[in-house]
């Protein structure tokens, strides 16, 4: 959960995901729909994935491992995981390495150099196991990463408490800030997609998600490419797939979303379905028999507000029922 996640954040959740998979075997035997669930809103959903997987090869293997090479086999467990969690469990002295103790790192050496570059990783992981203790690795480790978090920040570091101050060259040039280098941004996309939420049953139908995290829920969306209406997309796109006629559409908020590099912008409606003719008592043509099905209703969950926290879900899901909520019920 702390790769890529504040420890404020994963704080809580850690907790609550704990209680609900107390061992490595309860996860093991969990759905990935269920982890996905307990996962939602943490973001960065290969994560649970991973961690849903290597439950499972631990639970195949009866045992945990506790070298840095069994760690390394697990899915989803890289260099800086694999080393936190050997030294910090296992007291193996390894360097961890994350964002934290390469902006250390840099600062205290004097490196203007680009933190997401393969080459600077390389050497700054030399850098931190020559520091490394032979005793008390974990205690090192997670020093120097809380150093980064709390004193040694991004932006206004704190080098009047530094420890390390006398030795710091960042610190000694007077724009610490400077170190290291700005990586190279990558430029984001801006997507375009139109939503709609339709109730049932005085429930809210929900379908799969294909746009952002699979095995997810959202309501109906649909890409909207240039010079096209929103609305027509959702009613086009909405028969097409549902075989149900959209009536009484209304636009409620235009959203924003972001995740990684994308940018989306989604056209948020309401709307209602003209309910399907009752079949005629007659044989079907060959090539109805033989035309798909495009949305088979068991793609479809038809739930109330108060369950969907029990279902996977993402943030742009909570954005989208909390703008239904204040102008479109």
């Amino acid at each position: 959960m702390l790769q890529q996640t504040t420890v404020e954040v994963v704080e809580k959740r850690w907790e609550r995901f704990l209680a609900r998979f107390p061992s490595a075997f309860d996860l093991a035997h969990a759905s990935e729909r269920a982890v996905l669930a307990e996962w939602s809103g943490l973001g960065y959903y290969a994560r649970a994935r991973n961690l849903h997987r290597a439950a499972r090869v631990i639970a195949a293997c009866q045992e945990f491992p506790n070298t840095l090479e069994g760690l390394r086999d697990l899915p989803g467990i890289g260099p800086y995981t694999a080393a936190a969690v050997a030294s910090i469990a296992f007291g193996i002295p390894e360097a961890s390495v994350d964002g934290n103790v390469v902006r250390v790192l840099c600062r205290l050496r004097g490196f203007k150099l680009d933190p997401k570059a393969p080459h600077t990783l390389a050497r700054l992981r030399n850098e931190a196991q020559a520091l490394v203790p032979a005793r008390g690795a974990g205690d090192h480790n997670q020093a120097v990463m809380e150093l980064g978090a709390l004193v040694c920040t991004p932006r206004a570091p704190r080098c009047g408490a530094c420890p390390l101050r006398k030795l710091c060259k960042a610190a000694a040039s007077g724009k610490p800030e400077a170190f290291p280098r700005a990586p190279q941004r990558v430029k984001p996309r801006s997507i375009h997609l139109v939503a709609g939420v339709v109730e049932r049953r005085k429930k809210v139908l929900l379908v799969e998600d294909e746009y952002m995290v699979k095995g997810h829920l959202s309501v109906p969306m649909f890409p909207v490419r240039d010079g096209e209406r929103p609305a027509n997309v959702l009613r086009k796109g909405w028969e097409r797939i549902a075989r149900r006629a959209v009536t009484a559409l209304r636009p409620v908020a235009t959203l924003r979303h972001s995740v990684l590099d994308r940018r989306y912008v989604v056209s948020l409606f309401t709307f209602k379905e003209k309910t399907p003719s009752p079949p005629r008592s007659r044989q079907p043509e060959a090539d109805e028999r033989s035309s798909p099905i495009p949305f088979p209703p068991s793609k479809i969950r038809l739930l109330s507000p108060s369950q969907i926290a029990r279902h996977p879900h993402g943030g742009l899901l909570l954005k989208v029922l909390a703008a239904w909520r204040e102008h479109g019920r």
